[in-house]
């Protein structure tokens, strides 16, 4: 792979993993409820604009490097590297969250809502929890590592139409999209699409760089049509969605040789434990954040909470490859 490309896939992903960790920042407010107060705009604006992008743009990237990696003409193979790079991932992240709910709900310790009842025991329940075979895992970010397992199971049948009518495969794709007839099988089904036009770029050898040179205009489109989404409070982002990466993936190369560019790609090896390790982190300093004696404004956790999951992800990454390897090779996906 071109080396100017592989720098901008790593600055991209880690730069969407942030993003993800603001989308996941309590408390979550509903764009029909938020005012346009300078802050709820702000917040609005990156938590149903900006950064609803990420699952897309790193959808994309998945399935470009999937099927440039050709694994999908070997779907055993296939089969056994998913399992140990996202499903065993999935599975490790979860067993302490759903512990800790366990023991939350058991002992009435928080008073906080989690999405899953672990207590009392019921094995579906927990089987859900662990594996997000129902629906959403209890470590809720980890649904996007769910849904990608699903869908790159999908890759010698995707492959398939690639090679013979890739343009009818993506026209049948959005009729399955659209109709929901992948059912619960994928539970956001535009990653069907997002991962489809990754093989696309693939196999038809699109030019990665082709819009580099409208970068500029193209990150202003991309703002404008986010402050729109929070001014008109659009409820359907699903087209948003689908484009989002054809205006990211140019504007990224804006960042590639700035400080933050530079910071992105040294911390980049950080960036899958971060998307791991994020959810209980901002969990843990939000219920900290509560119970600070003094009367701190929400706002100084919003903005401050991402930096701090960065760096002390970092931090326990660096410190967790050191001294457990095996375990952090397991628990990490071979990454």
């Amino acid at each position: 792979m071109n080396k100017d490309i592989s720098k901008r896939i790593w600055i991209t992903r880690y730069f969407m993993v942030i993003g993800i960790i603001v989308l996941h920042l309590p408390l979550y407010q509903p764009l029909a409820d938020s005012s346009l107060s300078f802050f709820d705009f702000i917040k609005a604006f990156f938590s149903h604009g900006v950064f609803r992008a990420t699952v897309p743009v790193l959808t994309v990237m998945s399935g470009f490097l999937i099927f440039r990696s050709n694994i999908q003409t070997q779907p055993i193979r296939l089969f056994t590297k998913k399992v140990s790079a996202v499903f065993i991932p999935l599975v490790i992240w979860n067993i302490p969250f759903v512990a800790a709910i366990f023991l939350a709900q058991k002992y009435d310790l928080v008073s906080h809502h989690f999405s899953a009842i672990l207590y009392p025991f019921d094995p579906l329940s927990w089987l859900n929890a662990l594996t997000g075979f129902l629906g959403t895992p209890a470590n809720y970010p980890l649904n996007f590592l769910r849904d990608l397992f699903a869908v790159s199971l999908l890759s010698p049948l995707y492959w398939f139409f690639l090679k013979k009518s890739p343009y009818v495969g993506l026209l049948l794709l959005f009729v399955v999209y659209f109709l929901n007839l992948d059912g619960s099988f994928v539970l956001r089904n535009s990653m069907l699409i997002s991962f489809y036009i990754g093989g696309l770029a693939f196999s038809q050898k699109w030019d990665l760089t082709y819009f580099d040179k409208h970068a500029k205009w193209l990150l202003i489109l991309f703002l404008i049509i986010c402050a729109s989404i929070v001014l008109f409070k659009v409820e359907n982002r699903e087209l948003f969605k689908l484009i989002s990466p054809f205006l990211v993936w140019p504007s990224i190369s804006l960042i590639v040789n700035t400080r933050l560019g530079g910071f992105l790609y040294e911390h980049s090896h950080a960036s899958f434990f971060t998307f791991l390790a994020h959810g209980p982190i901002i969990l843990i300093l939000w219920l900290v954040f509560q119970k600070i004696p003094l009367n701190i404004p929400y706002q100084v956790y919003w903005f401050t909470a991402p930096i701090i999951t960065v760096y002390v992800s970092i931090l326990i990454c660096r410190c967790f490859k050191r001294w457990f390897p095996k375990l952090s090779a397991l628990a990490l996906g071979g990454r």
